[in-house]
């Protein structure tokens, strides 16, 4: 089951010019929790309904492509509890605690990054135009 935090009253996201895993303005607060399990944060990811926005591997979907964000541990629990989009969910600490969040992040970073068009010799000739 996805479960969908509710959202705040004041809400700060979708102001112009923020963009989906762009890090916010505020210091991240230290993430209190070991290093994460990549096998509880694939549980995670999948029970909670991630990859039906970002897809199974992070990079699919028509949320904000995980592979490529560059956020440390502490920027992506930061950006998880405090989103700068609608599009994307309120998770509070209640819903994903700091070492589950860890976690996450953990099974996240086991994502592998697309390859460039360069390295695609197909895409590569399109770009050139041959």
């Amino acid at each position: 089951m996805l479960a969908v935090p509710a959202t705040r009253a004041n809400d700060r996201r979708d102001q112009p010019g923020a963009s989906a895993l762009q890090a916010p303005a505020q210091q991240a607060p230290a993430l209190n929790a070991p290093a994460g399990d990549t096998k509880r944060g694939a549980a995670l990811y999948l029970g909670t309904g991630c990859w039906q926005c970002h897809g199974y591997t992070g990079a699919t979907g028509s949320g904000a492509p995980l592979v490529i964000s560059g956020l440390s541990a502490n920027g992506f629990v930061n950006y998880i509890r405090n989103p700068r989009t609608r599009a994307m969910p309120l998770y509070s600490a209640k819903v994903i605690p700091d070492p589950a969040a860890a976690d996450l992040y953990a099974y996240i970073k086991t994502f592998k990054k697309p390859a460039d068009a360069k390295d695609i010799p197909l895409l590569q000739q399109i770009i050139d135009g041959k």
